[in-house]
C-alpha cells in the first residue's frame, strides 16, 4: 500500500489565513482572564474580567497582537494542515499532529501573551518577558496536551454534539450546526480547563525556573489542590474556581474555535456552490 494524503480544499486554507487573526484578536480579553485566574482564586469571573479592563477598554487587549499575528499559520494549522495529517494518520493521529504543530507555532506568543498581561496586573513580575518567536521553554509538553484536548473538541467532539441536538429538536439546519459546534468545544473546554491553567501557572510563576524537576511537579499538583479544592469542617470538596475556569475557558476555547469552524464551514458551503 502506498503513501497516501489529501491536499485540503482552497476554502479551508482562506479559513485558516484569514480567520484566524480575526478571531484570536477578538477574544484577548477571555484569554487574559484565563491567565489572571492561574494565580488568583479569590476572585470570580467577573472580578477576573474587571481586572482585565482596569486600565480602560484597550487594556482588555493588552498583548493580543502577538495571538493574532501567530494566529495565521495557527489556524492554518487547524484546518488545512488537520485535514492534510487527517488524510494519512486518521482523525486521532490528525489531531495530534496538528496539535504539536499548533504548539510549535503559537506556544512563545501565548507564553508572551501571558507574562504580559500578568505584568499588566503586577509590573515588575518580569523583567524580561519570553520571547514571542521562541518556541519552546517552560510549560511546552504541557500545552500540546492541551491542545490536544481543544483540537479533538474541534474535530471529534463536535458532530456527535450535533447529532443529539438534532435528535432532541427534531431539526437540522444551521443553528443546530452551530449549537453542536459550540457544545463539543464546550466538552473540550472544560476538559482542558485544568490544563491550560497549570500552562498559565508555569509560565507567569518566576520562582519555578529555580526549582527541581521534583519541586516543580509538586508546586503543580499543590497549585491544583489549591485552585480546585477547599477544606472545611475537615471535609476536602470541589472549590467556588472549578466552575469560573470552566466558564473562563469555555468563553475563549469554544467562542473561537466555533467561530472559526463556522467560518470554515460558511467557506466550504461557498465553494462548493459556485
Amino acid at each position: 500500500m502506498g503513501f497516501e494524503f489529501q491536499l485540503p480544499e482552497p476554502p479551508v486554507i482562506a479559513a485558516g489565513g484569514l480567520g484566524g487573526p480575526a478571531v484570536m484578536f477578538t477574544v484577548t480579553p477571555f484569554r487574559n482572564g484565563l491567565t489572571l485566574g492561574a494565580t488568583n482564586i479569590e476572585a470570580g469571573a467577573m472580578g477576573l474580567y474587571r481586572q482585565v479592563f482596569s486600565r480602560g477598554l484597550a487594556s482588555g487587549w493588552t498583548g493580543g497582537i502577538y495571538p493574532a499575528i501567530a494566529a495565521c499559520p495557527q489556524f492554518l494549522c487547524l484546518g488545512p494542515a488537520y485535514h492534510f495529517y487527517a488524510s494519512f494518520a486518521g482523525v486521532g493521529g490528525g489531531v495530534f499532529l496538528t496539535s504539536l504543530t499548533e504548539t510549535a507555532i503559537v506556544y512563545g506568543a501565548e507564553t508572551c501573551n501571558a507574562q504580559m498581561a500578568k505584568n499588566a496586573k503586577s509590573p515588575g513580575t518580569f523583567k524580561d518577558v519570553h520571547p514571542s518567536w521562541k518556541p519552546f521553554g517552560p510549560g511546552f509538553g504541557i500545552h500540546v496536551f492541551r491542545n490536544i484536548i481543544a483540537t479533538a473538541g474541534l474535530r471529534m467532539f463536535c458532530t456527535p454534539c450535533t447529532y443529539v441536538i438534532e435528535k432532541a429538536t427534531g431539526k437540522s439546519n444551521a443553528l443546530t450546526q452551530v449549537g453542536g459546534d459550540f457544545a463539543g468545544n464546550v466538552c473540550a473546554a472544560c476538559l482542558s480547563a485544568p490544563v491550560h491553567q497549570v500552562y498559565g501557572f508555569t509560565v507567569t510563576t518566576p520562582e519555578l525556573a529555580t526549582m527541581s524537576g521534583a519541586e516543580k511537579k509538586d508546586r503543580l499538583v499543590q497549585f491544583l489542590k489549591d485552585q480546585y479544592t477547599e477544606t472545611k469542617d475537615g471535609k476536602t470538596r470541589l472549590s467556588s474556581v472549578v466552575p469560573r475556569d470552566l466558564f473562563m475557558r469555555s468563553m475563549y476555547v469554544a467562542v473561537a474555535y466555533t467561530m472559526y469552524s463556522t467560518l470554515e464551514r460558511g467557506l466550504v458551503k461557498m465553494w462548493k456552490n459556485q
